[in-house]
């Protein structure tokens, strides 16, 4: 048996990168799933997850508090119960302020702050119910100590910080345990979007930016989030998870400038919710 055997989970953004990664960590350790994401193409990436019976689908917009409903009825009406909530849906923006505009802010919040928000407070009665569980937030390094860009992403990851950590000080009397993931730079699918023709040129480019030579994979941050969702974590709530493995404390990765084509140039990119 696995260490995560009869927990019942919805991963958010879970049919691509660090979501699918969760999914396929959990799955390994005995998890049934709950998979939302916003594009039903996407899920064709996890269709082993469903075919093997580890995994549903249920296309949702986490940013809306009316879909919750969906995930939630979906987990209740297959399994009978929620153990565990990764809330992985996200987005980010880089911009400098100059160029960003109010509505670039509005929807980092929607994405990284009201849809972490809506999960947990879907899930919430219902891990109660079960006398205890589990949420883990995806956040960002660039939440914990700002590296100079992202005027919305940076605020709307810290404010997501103190979310969790204001949780699980109220969960402590429920049984419920909530942190954050802080992830570092994971070679996922927004990188390969973001690196352009040669992703595993730039890709190498970013690997000596790293104290471990390498960007990481999202099967790492898989593994550590099935962890934490298991009995083995037990203990640990209401603090963020780092990767410094992959990650220098002075976030030089995100600010040092590196010769072409390890970044062409950097685009001014806003990616879509996972």
């Amino acid at each position: 048996m696995g260490t995560l055997s009869g927990k019942v989970a919805i991963v958010t953004g879970g049919t691509a990168g660090i979501g699918r990664a969760c999914a396929i960590a959990m799955a390994r350790e005995g998890a049934k799933l709950v998979l939302t994401g916003r594009s039903a193409e996407r899920a064709e990436k996890i269709k082993p997850l469903i075919d093997s019976g580890a995994a549903i689908y249920v296309q949702q917009d986490t940013t809306v508090e009316t879909e919750w409903p969906k995930a939630i009825d979906a987990a209740l009406k297959a399994h009978g119960k929620i153990d565990i909530l990764v809330n992985n849906a996200g987005a980010i923006a880089v911009k400098p302020l100059e160029a960003m505009a109010h509505a670039d802010l509005t929807r980092m919040l929607a994405a990284n702050l009201d849809s972490v928000f809506c999960g947990m407070r879907a899930v919430w009665p219902h891990l109660i119910r079960n006398n205890g569980g589990v949420i883990v937030n995806m956040s960002a390094l660039m939440g914990e100590r700002t590296a100079g860009i992202g005027m919305a992403y940076t605020p709307a990851k810290a404010a997501q910080q103190s979310l969790t950590k204001t949780a699980a000080l109220e969960g402590g009397r429920h049984n419920i345990r909530v942190v954050s993931v802080l992830p570092g730079l994971i070679w996922s699918d927004g990188w390969v979007r973001m690196a352009g023709a040669e992703p595993e040129k730039t890709k190498a480019g970013l690997g000596p930016t790293i104290p471990m030579g390498r960007v990481g994979e999202t099967s790492e941050i898989g593994e550590v989030v099935a962890w934490l969702c298991s009995d083995d974590a037990r203990y640990i709530t209401g603090i963020d998870i780092f990767d410094r493995r992959r990650q220098s404390s002075g976030m030089k990765t995100y600010v040092r400038p590196l010769p072409p084509p390890y970044l062409p140039d950097l685009p001014i990119f806003l990616t879509p919710a996972r």
